[in-house]
């Protein structure tokens, strides 16, 4: 019975930290963000309908009927990209992992908030297809930066899954610590010994990983292949890691641990 009730406690821990349960503030953010999304999909199918009929028959109606849904198109757009940044900075938060190192994204994602907000408030200002063109040409240029916590933010939140599991873990081992026989035998105070070591080695590359989130240069558009190719690689190994320390908390307590 011991032994089931520890491996639901292991499962359960690790569902949280890997997945993460959904409080409402977070679903909230979701939501939103889902419902913005939505309203951009669909007046930028509207959009595109206008614009052929435009092309096809370059009236001043249909001109203007183009102009108005394309600022609905630049309002959802903008909308969709500030509840995203918004929805992201939950997502690192629900963690509770109180990890310092992730307060620069959270504020990039704050700054891409207020950009992308005060951008959808500007777009609604246009009246003519020549202050049209104008805005979309100095907002490719404008939001190379706010775009980037995008990436920031993604990498993060799953970083954060990691250091969530971090601090379960220990809450486990420290669970287990009591329940050891003592003196504990030569082998299993080597194990006891070498999990602590274990978990600073993942501590330390968490900490390298989150170290690269934000480039040192951020010229230019960044490439999101290279970006996340890495990333990727350096989640995989820790999270193989922290399999096999898991495995050896397990294995511990159900062949050392004394009721």
């Amino acid at each position: 019975m011991r032994k089931v009730c520890l491996l639901l406690l292991v499962a359960i821990s690790l569902w949280i930290s890997l997945f993460g349960l959904i409080p409402r503030a977070l679903a909230d953010a979701k939501s939103d963000y889902e419902y913005q999304l939505s309203q951009y999909r669909r007046s930028y199918a509207e959009f595109t309908q206008l614009k052929r009929d435009y092309l096809q028959n370059p009236t001043l109606d249909n001109q203007q009927k183009s102009i108005i849904v394309a600022k609905q198109v630049l309002l959802s757009r903008d909308l969709t990209k500030a509840s995203y940044a918004r929805f992201l900075a939950d997502i690192i938060n629900t963690h509770n992992t109180g990890y310092s190192a992730f307060q620069p994204i959270i504020t990039r994602l704050g700054q891409a908030v207020v950009f992308y907000t005060e951008k959808s408030v500007e777009s609604q200002g246009i009246t003519t297809p020549v202050e049209l063109k104008k805005f979309s040409n100095t907002y490719s240029s404008e939001t190379i930066i706010p775009d980037r916590s995008f990436f920031y933010g993604q990498t993060a939140a799953k970083i954060a899954q990691l250091v969530r599991f971090q601090l379960d873990a220990k809450s486990i081992l420290d669970s287990i610590y009591p329940k050891m026989p003592s003196p504990p035998p030569i082998q299993l105070k080597a194990r006891l010994d070498e999990i602590p070591i274990q978990a600073d080695d993942i501590n330390q590359r968490i900490a390298a990983l989150t170290s690269q989130i934000i480039p040192e240069e951020e010229t230019g558009v960044l490439n999101s292949n290279q970006y996340f190719s890495k990333t990727l690689e350096s989640l995989a190994d820790i999270r193989t890691r922290q399999t096999y320390l898991i495995d050896q908390l397990v294995d511990i307590d159900i062949n050392y641990a004394q009721l």
